[in-house]
């Protein structure tokens, strides 16, 4: 049976709609349902798109190396690790369609400083302030520096 839209490839989608009074039946070719939006394709995991690059290997892999750490890029498929900064840039034109798919872009930026960091900073610096506070025997600004701290969830204060 070929495909009702294009009449050109086998109709591979059977689709039948129940409607109030009347049935609505297409058989159609993948293309055309993709088209209408009958299929929906399935998002793949970074690891799943890691394993099929993995998959696509070549001969002509091992004559592709970063010219920096000497990697090849059937290696780099095999460990799914890059071997330096390098790398990226000397197998792009070989994985620009998986970083596509991995950043919804076309070029890798990176993880960005998470929230964390500011804060970690603000405890450091006020259990400093509260160990001269407390050599000082200040005890009141000791106290009110504690107070902060426990605001940022250290529950071990000295």
């Amino acid at each position: 049976m070929l495909c009702e839209d294009c009449k050109k490839k086998a109709a591979t989608i059977f689709f039948k709609e129940v409607l109030p009074g009347k049935v609505v039946e297409l058989h159609l070719c993948d293309e055309c349902a993709q088209k209408r939006g009958l299929i929906m394709h399935k998002k793949m995991s970074p690891i799943e798109m890691l394993q099929k690059l993995l998959k696509e290997r070549s001969t002509q892999d091992e004559k592709i190396i970063c010219p920096v750490c000497c990697l090849s890029l059937a290696e780099f498929k095999r460990r799914g690790r890059f071997g330096c900064s390098s790398c990226l840039n000397a197998f792009k034109p070989y994985i620009n369609n998986l970083i596509k798919q991995l950043h919804q872009s076309d070029k890798h930026v990176g993880r960005k400083p998470g929230r964390g960091q500011k804060k970690a900073f603000e405890v450091f610096r006020l259990r400093e302030e509260l160990k001269k506070a407390l050599a000082r025997e200040a005890y009141e600004e000791a106290a009110e520096i504690r107070d902060k701290l426990q605001n940022y969830g250290v529950a071990d204060v000295e």
